[in-house]
């Protein structure tokens, strides 16, 4: 009877080895480019012609200047994305002031991206005028553990999201207006 550990048996276990290590590689790595903000843009930037994708617009704010990451003028509103890169596990509810970030056994505090979004939309709305604004708060690496609402979301999440609001809220003249407002005072990177 042949043993397990013959000739071929260490080549099942070395392929093995192969397969779980290029996985973990693989894994490490999308981990690591989920870091990087050009990700969302090259995310956004796959919306189509009918989407204008805005990035670090700058806007004055109660006390100062907000830059915000991501902007989005589409017929179905204006999105406005707060990105959130942190990795772990995320706990909160939507209305807590704090959420709780779990990595291994690191614990970490985040407030409320909830709350700066609206901050974000608050400024957008002095600045365009009234319009059809969506909030959306996106996690990049993290896994959501909590009751945050419909507007928090996992960058896989993202394009279904935005396309999902098909219905028309803004004219083609209201998005071109919002677009060159927003654009004056956006540092496109």
């Amino acid at each position: 009877m042949d043993s397990f550990f013959s000739a071929d048996g260490f080549e099942v276990l070395f392929l093995l080895a192969v397969i779980v290590t290029a996985m973990f590689f693989r894994q490490r790595r999308q981990h690591a480019l989920a870091r990087d903000p050009k990700v969302v843009k090259a995310q956004l930037e796959r919306l189509g012609a009918d989407y204008t994708v805005l990035t670090n617009v700058v806007v004055s704010a109660e006390l100062g200047m907000n830059d915000v990451s991501y902007v989005v003028v589409s017929p179905g509103g204006v999105f406005v994305l707060t990105v959130k890169t942190e990795a772990g596990k995320v706990f909160g509810k939507e209305g807590d002031r704090e959420w709780q970030v779990k990595s291994g056994k690191q614990r970490d505090i985040l407030y409320n991206p909830l709350w700066e979004n609206r901050k974000h939309v608050n400024a957008l709305e002095k600045l365009t005028g009234p319009a059809w604004f969506i909030p959306v708060v996106v996690f990049t690496r993290a896994s959501l553990q909590g009751e945050f609402g419909a507007t928090v979301i996992r960058m896989k999440e993202l394009l279904p999201y935005i396309k999902q609001h098909k219905t028309p809220r803004l004219s083609p003249d209201k998005q071109g207006e919002i677009s060159q407002k927003l654009r004056s005072t956006s540092r496109q990177r």
